[in-house]
């Protein structure tokens, strides 16, 4: 009887997915991304229907578009039977477009007699690889608010000896005293540089605890602050880094300022192949929501180095199935001819620790 106890006491092992590791390739809040996208699709975004059309066609390419620098004119006050006329000034702006490639391989033997199965591990591949995609083109967004940042602010409340003092780094440096009615004053800061709402807010995700402390302070609690926020919509990204001393880190940017759009290789579009074995094709992939280009191949290999070689040395030779994934990305903000003299829309804050 112990003999065939032995035989009959064998580990038990849930079959998979167990859900145990739910949290191994968690996903992040992909803020900035998903307000550039928001953005594109917006009724006064900066790119037209065209644009996104030929941009998806462009590879190989160079795409640009034209613009007309604004300028500062004249009023006379007589009339007159000629004019001192101001002609415009046009000029092209280069879209620049950067190279997004992954790709992994599928041994469909591997999964004879394994408790992983084909389908799970491919979905857990295309998971890893998108997540980390999407904190990568969440972070190229988040470099594009930064680069776009005015340094020329005109309000009242900014400067040595004003509210808030000088800028630092081109940033409005907020003390923790003032967090409480920035937004309120924000608002005025963006009408005096001729700007206005609704506007995005992008912040680090510390500014969360500000934005719920104060927006929960309405008409039933001794100071009312919820008031200022009806002219903000608040994305967070943990890209949006804080500095030295800076508790939380926002910029203030008008509806339609940012916008991003991709494009795929053209045999992705064409659908090309070689027989069944190089077959190329796009696809709508979830995550960063895009339409992406995939090379898929197959082919006969020695696969038995995989995972180090362990439990693989019977896969010699077998099949290899080959997923390449790639677009270009471009992320654009609103242009200005003059950065120098004329505010710019994006408007970056820090408010301190102290």
């Amino acid at each position: 009887m112990a003999g065939l106890a032995n035989t009959l006491t064998q580990n038990l092992r849930a079959s998979y997915p167990s859900n145990l590791d739910k949290y191994e390739d968690r996903l992040s809040r992909y803020g900035a991304w998903e307000l550039a996208k928001r953005d594109t699709d917006d009724i006064n975004s900066i790119v037209t229907p065209e644009v996104i059309e030929l941009a998806q066609r462009s590879i190989g390419n160079t795409l640009q578009i034209p613009v007309i620098d604004g300028a500062d004119v004249s009023i006379g006050s007589t009339r007159s039977c000629t004019i001192t006329d101001t002609e415009n000034v046009s000029n092209l702006v280069t879209v620049s477009f950067t190279t997004y490639s992954f790709g992994f391989n599928m041994i469909p033997a591997q999964y004879q007699n394994n408790d992983i199965k084909y389908q799970a591990d491919y979905n857990r591949k295309l998971v890893k690889y998108l997540k980390k995609f999407a904190s990568t083109l969440d972070s190229a967004v988040v470099s594009a608010v930064e680069s776009a940042k005015s340094s020329k602010w005109n309000s009242a409340f900014v400067g040595t000896g004003a509210k808030y003092g000088a800028l630092t780094g081109d940033a409005l440096q907020v003390t923790n005293a003032q967090k409480n009615l920035i937004f309120n004053d924000v608002s005025t800061i963006m009408d005096e540089d001729d700007f206005e709402g609704i506007y995005n807010v992008l912040g680090s995700s510390s500014l969360k605890s500000t934005v719920m402390q104060y927006t929960n302070q309405g008409a039933n609690n001794d100071t009312n602050t919820a008031f200022q926020f009806g002219d903000y919509d608040f994305s967070y990204s943990n890209r949006v880094s804080n500095g030295s001393g800076v508790e939380a880190t926002f910029y203030t940017i008008p509806r339609g300022t940012i916008a991003t759009f991709n494009r795929n290789e053209p045999d992705a579009i064409l659908g090309s192949s070689v027989g069944e074995t190089v077959v190329w094709d796009t696809v709508q992939v979830p995550i960063v929501e895009l339409e992406m280009g995939v090379l898929y191949k197959k082919e006969c290999a020695d696969n038995s180095g995989i995972n180090g070689g362990s439990g693989a040395g019977h896969l010699t030779g077998s099949m290899k199935e080959s997923f390449i994934w790639s677009t270009d990305v471009a992320v654009v903000t609103a242009y200005n001819s003059d950065t120098t003299n004329v505010p710019s829309p994006i408007h970056k804050a820090e408010i301190t620790i102290a």
